[in-house]
């Protein structure tokens, strides 16, 4: 796992977590007194939701790292390469040149360094809060070893018969332990009538499995010590939890009063214990609102609402697919089906079809075909810079160009000013590339004005095997691409005279005089035998006179 993608899925967290909090914390306090297990729920699910955005995010995240280094490493060669191809060229495109800004730069050596310390403070904090939850089980431990196992009175008639122990480590019982909990009481602990609402608090606790709960939020913390408003949710949940005890204790007995005053007690009394267990003592900022829950008796026997843990956790993890960013990934594809073909610039890209098509440039088919995987739309044209398949075809790679033709790669989808697929595959004398094209559906005569189209640039280059490649698939030797003329003229203008055998046996017109404007803008007309002639091409006049080719420009 790359170290942005861990750390930008923390941001998410983070920021999720704030929502979350800030959104239960609003609830919270317009919710009527009395829906304490609605508040409750609410809080638990939001502390389930967290870690679920976490996981969400590590699988949209992107290595932004690694493609910033990438692209710096392989930004002067791609810059050579690029001004090799353009100098071939008789006319110069209008589109922009890709280059790397200085920002850009900066980051790629800031961002390893930052990343880095981030993850170690990550580290360090979580191995710290490791070494607590380690330490307060080891205490819990201790704790129920040191305790001296005694029997309940069975006139207390409690609703559950879990073990009671006395320990000196307490001052008002707790319930600890996990698979066999048992409950703990203080030294000189009275089983009167009062010990009953007591007792029957911590078997709440142990029959909502309130301890296991307890014990993940603490793993939680470890893995999550940073997301602080995960503090806010987690006193939310407890004060409402102690509440529900309560609230079981009073029923089940019938005397919310007694309970009342063992609160009151149990507060001026409390001592730190072992954090992992439940204690049914009250802090001070919670005693107030558990004694005034306990004496409104109307709320003891109330129904619960619809509102429960079951409908509130689909709704939250609903809310966190929306929270969870998508860094530019999983918003790539929308809209792909209404427009398939979307126009962008690639040094504004750094989301996942940015990276298809630096992937792509760069021959790495692997990446490719993981990027594809994880929804990358690999007909985003970048201006100045083609598609994600005209760079692979640019770098060579026949590996990363069957990925994309595979994926669903549009074999003719290019940008005027840097050509389509057939055109750059044709210029270079791919000819393994130019079949794959074919294979693949591509028209063998698609044309972009400032490129051409396949036989054009096969021409001008001089690719005689890839000129009669395109000719045996139907290419039309007479095919005329204003500015860009016919193939015949491209190849007189080059001196290209074997080529030019070849279009004229393919039935190409030794005399096809087209228009065209000539550098400073002005319409003019151009022929074989004039292109030949303007260039020096002799050899290639005299082959074209000898056989009666002629320049006919229209009559004026």
């Amino acid at each position: 796992m790359a170290l942005d993608t861990l750390l930008l899925a923390a941001l998410a967290a983070l920021v999720a977590a704030t929502v979350l909090a800030g959104g239960v914390i609003a609830v919270d306090r317009l919710l009527p007194a009395r829906l304490v297990r609605e508040r409750h729920d609410l809080a638990l699910a939001a502390l389930i939701v967290i870690p679920l955005v976490f996981f969400l995010a590590l699988r949209a995240a992107p290595d932004l790292s690694a493609d910033v280094q990438a692209g710096v490493a392989g930004f002067s060669s791609a810059q050579s390469a690029e001004a090799t191809s353009h100098a071939a060229r008789p006319t110069t495109s209008t589109g922009p040149v890709l280059a790397l800004s200085a920002p850009e730069t900066v980051w790629s050596g800031v961002w390893p360094v930052l990343g880095r310390g981030l993850l170690l403070v990550w580290l360090t904090g979580t191995a710290v809060m490791a070494v607590r939850l380690v330490r307060d089980l080891v205490a819990l431990d201790r704790m129920r070893s040191a305790a001296r196992p005694v029997a309940c009175p069975a006139s207390l008639r409690l609703s559950a018969d879990l073990p009671l122990a006395v320990s000196a480590a307490v001052t008002t019982p707790v319930l600890a332990g996990y698979r066999q909990p048992q409950i703990l009481l203080p030294t000189g602990f009275t089983f009167d009538h009062a010990a009953r609402p007591v007792l029957e608090h911590e078997i709440a606790h142990a029959r909502r499995g309130d301890a296991w709960t307890v014990l993940a939020l603490r793993i939680l913390q470890v893995a999550l010590w940073w997301v602080l408003p995960l503090l806010t949710l987690m006193t939310l949940l407890e004060r409402n939890r102690e509440t529900l005890c309560d609230r079981e204790a009073a029923r089940i007995t019938g005397q919310s009063r007694d309970l009342a005053l063992a609160l009151i007690d149990a507060a001026s009394d409390h001592t730190r214990h072992a954090s992992l267990a439940l204690a049914a003592a009250p802090s001070r900022s919670s005693l107030a609102q558990r004694v005034a829950r306990l004496t409104a008796t109307s709320d003891l026997n109330r129904k619960d609402s619809p509102m429960r843990f079951a409908l509130l956790l689909p709704a939250l993890s609903a809310t966190a697919l929306v929270l969870t960013p998508q860094f530019g990934e999983a918003r790539a594809m929308e809209g792909r089906d209404a427009r398939p073909s979307p126009m962008r610039n690639l040094d504004d890209a750094l989301d996942l079809d940015g990276r298809l098509y630096q992937a792509a440039r760069r021959g790495q088919a692997g990446r490719v075909g993981d990027l594809l995987a994880g929804g990358a739309n690999p007909d985003v044209r970048f201006r100045g810079d083609g598609t994600a398949l005209i760079a692979a075809i640019r770098g060579g790679d026949a590996a990363t160009v069957a990925a994309l033709l595979g994926a669903g790669a549009s074999p003719d989808l290019g940008i005027d000013g840097d050509g389509n697929p057939m055109i750059a595959a044709a210029s270079r004398g791919r000819d393994d590339l130019v079949q794959q094209l074919l294979a693949a559906g591509a028209d063998v005569d698609g044309s972009q004005s400032g490129d051409g189209n396949g036989l054009i640039a096969a021409s001008l280059h001089g690719r005689l095997g890839t000129v009669d490649l395109l000719l045996a698939a139907g290419a039309d030797p007479n095919s005329y691409v204003f500015h860009d003329e016919t193939p015949m003229v491209n190849a007189a203008q080059q001196g290209h005279l074997d080529v030019i055998e070849h279009l004229a046996a393919a039935g190409a017109d030794l005399s096809l005089t087209v228009r065209a404007r000539d550098r400073r803008g002005r319409e003019i007309y151009r022929s074989p035998l004039s292109e030949a002639r303007r260039t020096g091409q002799d050899h290639v006049v005299a082959w074209l006179e000898a056989r009666g080719a002629e320049h006919r420009p229209p009559s004026e």
